[in-house]
């Protein structure tokens, strides 16, 4: 199909480059398989849920097979969590150690492209939408209403990834000709477009059409429940923490969420946290927003070889750093010598259990069947840098379940977007960052945090200043929210890349050597790296584009 066609009434373009992307998918010329014009389509219920079907898209946990191939969990490998060592999405690294260019391609320039032909169909529909015979017109209100809320969330997405500081293109309704080149809108007028497009959703009060949260069968659909953290989501990362901070109170006095606790009757005191990355706990309350199957794969990328994976997710030593004593003492507030004990042996002492659940080190024994790991002996086949191994002697565990072992290219474990956790810390951080940190609430959230994991309360001798309480929920986030796809943002928001994604990455330390294994050396720098680059050709496309600072 020639570009040209794509700019007549049957199709919505939104901007160059989506459309040239776009152009070989009948949907978007011809909303009907075997139709002509918009008449043979959009005039009955099922025609527009089909259409609705085709404006859904919640991101993957891991590495899979659909465009734009954007996963939350490899993320980690853009920030100090994770070096990505896998043999495809060098972008990751690119991104990860500075060095992508606007010629470098991959997911970078996927979800620009893919997100603007989600946010096209939404509009398509919109458009349509009341020309259709309903029988019940709440079901009509229904599809319109998760319409709205699927475009503002990729607009939100694009805003996060492209226009943190510069803003990007709103597409809030059909666009052709010439109006497919858009300059881009700043950035503090797409976040009031877009809490004006949560606000309009929050308003509706038929529960027919948009309740709280649906039941169970139909946990799928867009709710309040869904706007609400994805309102909170987006305020945080501005700063508007009063906003935020709202949005998180709203979720938490709902009572429709709560903290996960095992069933599992062993002694591991880290077996809620562990557990609910599982299949036995997978189904829970904790979660609000997941991708069914999300962490399909997993096993395969992140597994080693001898393990039948890919050694993928390759563990930085600034995470497992991070994790406190059993007794709930940072590593940096250990005598010297005492911390270089914990930093040069994991296993040293017990420390948080979710260390333990969340990434395997040296020495450990116990996390799978029949496999102990040992980078470090004399003649393994797994030491630091082989192909289909760690490459820092440090790897991601957290989402394996030995479930999946005997197929790991498969699985059906959930990704959870968004859970009941984090909106505890979201408003803890609002709370702190807004001056309140003295608020009941900061302590009562933590603890129940920490609680759950299996550590004491936090020490309000030790933090007892604003900026200890920062830096206590900063840690805790981090270890509680580690590979979720969280780490990348708290980066951008708290303004801390100059610091944490320049100069050597290191691994976990190598006897042999008496050093700790070096990866490479990053020069990520900040603003630059707050936006990712617009696609080259949609620049040259696009005379009213401009591209982002630095790039």
């Amino acid at each position: 199909m020639k570009l040209n066609s794509i700019f007549n009434k049957r199709a919505l373009p939104v901007l160059a480059l989506s459309l040239m992307f776009c152009s070989c998918e009948d949907f978007l010329t011809r909303d009907h398989p075997t139709g002509v014009t918009d008449d043979d389509f959009w005039g009955t219920t099922n025609e527009i849920s089909a259409a609705l079907g085709t404006c859904q898209y919640w991101p993957q946990g891991t590495h899979h097979y659909t465009s734009p191939y954007l996963s939350w969990v490899h993320m980690e490998g853009m920030t100090d969590n994770m070096y990505w060592s896998g043999n495809f999405k060098g972008e990751i690294v690119n991104i990860g150690n500075g060095s992508l260019t606007t010629t470098t391609g991959g997911f970078n320039n996927d979800v620009w492209t893919q997100y603007y032909i989600w946010i096209r169909r939404c509009n398509r529909l919109l458009d349509h939408i009341d020309q259709a015979y309903f029988t019940d017109e709440a079901e009509r209100e229904r599809m319109r209403a998760e319409a709205l809320t699927y475009r503002a969330w990729y607009h939100m997405q694009l805003l996060l990834y492209y226009g943190l500081n510069e803003g990007i293109p709103i597409a809030d309704r059909v666009l052709d000709g010439e109006d497919i080149y858009q300059a881009r809108t700043p950035a503090q007028e797409c976040l009031n477009w877009l809490n004006g497009e949560f606000d309009h959703l929050l308003s509706i009060t038929d529960d027919a059409v948009f309740p709280f949260l649906w039941d169970r069968d139909r946990r799928g659909r867009m709710c309040k429940a869904y706007v609400l953290t994805l309102k909170m989501d987006l305020n945080l990362q501005f700063h508007q923490y009063d906003i935020a901070r709202d949005c998180a109170k709203q979720l938490i006095d709902s009572g429709e969420f709560e903290l996960y606790y095992s069933e599992s009757t062993d002694d591991d005191p880290g077996k809620n946290y562990r557990d609910m990355f599982r299949y036995v706990g997978q189904d829970n309350r904790e979660r609000i927003m997941y991708r069914n199957s999300g962490c399909s794969e997993i096993w395969f990328r992140h597994a080693p070889q001898n393990l039948s994976g890919q050694g993928a997710a390759s563990v930085l030593k600034s995470l497992v750093d991070e994790y406190e004593t059993i007794d709930g003492v940072p590593l940096a507030d250990l005598p010297a010598d005492e911390r270089t004990n914990y930093e040069h042996s994991p296993l040293y002492k017990p420390r948080d259990p979710r260390l333990y659940a969340t990434i395997v080190v040296p020495g450990d024994n116990t996390s799978f069947q029949d496999y102990s790991y040992n980078p470090f002996g004399e003649g393994v086949v797994e030491y630091p840098g082989a192909i289909g191994y760690s490459r820092t002697g440090y790897w991601a565990k957290k989402f394996l379940d030995e479930q999946d072992r005997p197929n790991g290219s498969g699985g059906s474990l959930y990704f959870p977007l968004y859970r009941y956790a984090e909106v505890l810390l979201d408003y803890v951080e609002c709370l702190v960052e807004s001056g309140d940190w003295q608020n009941p609430d900061v302590e009562t959230y933590i603890n129940l945090i920490r609680n759950r994991a299996g550590m004491p309360n936090m020490d309000k001798t030790v933090y007892n200043t604003q900026e200890k309480v920062r830096e206590l929920y900063r840690r805790e986030r981090r270890v509680e929210l580690a590979f979720e796809g969280k780490r990348y943002w708290d980066i951008r928001r708290w303004d801390i890349g100059n610091e944490v994604m320049t100069g050597p990455v290191l691994g976990a330390w190598n006897p042999n050597t008496n050093a700790y294994v070096q990866v490479e050396t990053r020069n990520c720098t900040f603003p630059k790296y707050d936006q990712w680059p617009i696609p080259l050709t949609e620049q040259t496309a696009n005379p009213y584009i401009t591209q982002g600072a630095g790039w």
